[in-house]
C-alpha cells in the first residue's frame, strides 16, 4: 500500500495588529471621503475584502502584477494594454507593490469595455415587436425595478438621454450609439 500523502495546508496569514487595524480604519475613512459619490463605504469594504485575499502577508500590500488577474476574477474583462497602462500609472517605479489606495485608483481607472453589442440584447428583451423602439415610461419603470434602485438624479439623467419622440418612444439603438 503506498504511503499516505500529507495534506498540503495553505499558509495562514498572520493576524493584523491593533495598530494595523487602526491605520486601516483611518485609511478607509479617508477613502470614503475622497471617493464620496463614486464609491460607497460598502463598495470600499468589498474592494478591501478582495485586496486582503491577495495580501497574503497582511502587510497592506499586493503585487501590482496580480492586478489583471484580480480584475478578471471579479468579472471584469480589461484589455491587457489597459491593465499595463494603469500599472505604470500606479507603480511608476516598477516595485510590484500596490497599497490599497493605489489599488482603488487602479480599479477605477480600468475602462469598462461595455459595447452596444453587450447592451442591445438587454433592450431587445423588452422590444417584443423587434422594431428598435421602446416606450420610455415603461422602460423607466423596468430600470427602476430591476437590480439596484435608481435615485431621482440617475432616473432623470437616463430619461434626458433617451431622445423620446412625440409618441413617448425612444430608439435604443440611436441612444446607445450616441452615449456608449
Amino acid at each position: 500500500m503506498p504511503p499516505k500523502k500529507e495534506k498540503e495546508h495553505a499558509t495562514k496569514k498572520p493576524p493584523k495588529t491593533d495598530r494595523q487595524k487602526k491605520v486601516e480604519a483611518e485609511m478607509m475613512k479617508t477613502l470614503t471621503t475622497q471617493y464620496n459619490g463614486v464609491l460607497s463605504s460598502n463598495d470600499l469594504k468589498g474592494m478591501k475584502d478582495v485586496f486582503d485575499i491577495y495580501d497574503t502577508k497582511s502587510q497592506g500590500i499586493i503585487k501590482t502584477s496580480s492586478l489583471g488577474t484580480i480584475l478578471r476574477k471579479l468579472g471584469f474583462n480589461p484589455l491587457e494594454s489597459d491593465v499595463q497602462r494603469v500599472i505604470k500609472e500606479v507603480d511608476p517605479k516598477n516595485t510590484d507593490q500596490l497599497k490599497f489606495p493605489e489599488y482603488v485608483s487602479a480599479v477605477l481607472n480600468i475602462p469598462t469595455s461595455v459595447t452596444d453589442k453587450d447592451i442591445i440584447p438587454a433592450f431587445q428583451v423588452f422590444d417584443i415587436e423587434n422594431v428598435g423602439l421602446l416606450e420610455a415610461e415603461d422602460m423607466m419603470k423596468h430600470l427602476s425595478n430591476i437590480g439596484v434602485q435608481l435615485n431621482e438624479f440617475e432616473s432623470k439623467t437616463i430619461k434626458d438621454n433617451m431622445n423620446i419622440n412625440e409618441k413617448g418612444l425612444f430608439d435604443y439603438n440611436e441612444t446607445l450609439v450616441k452615449y456608449w
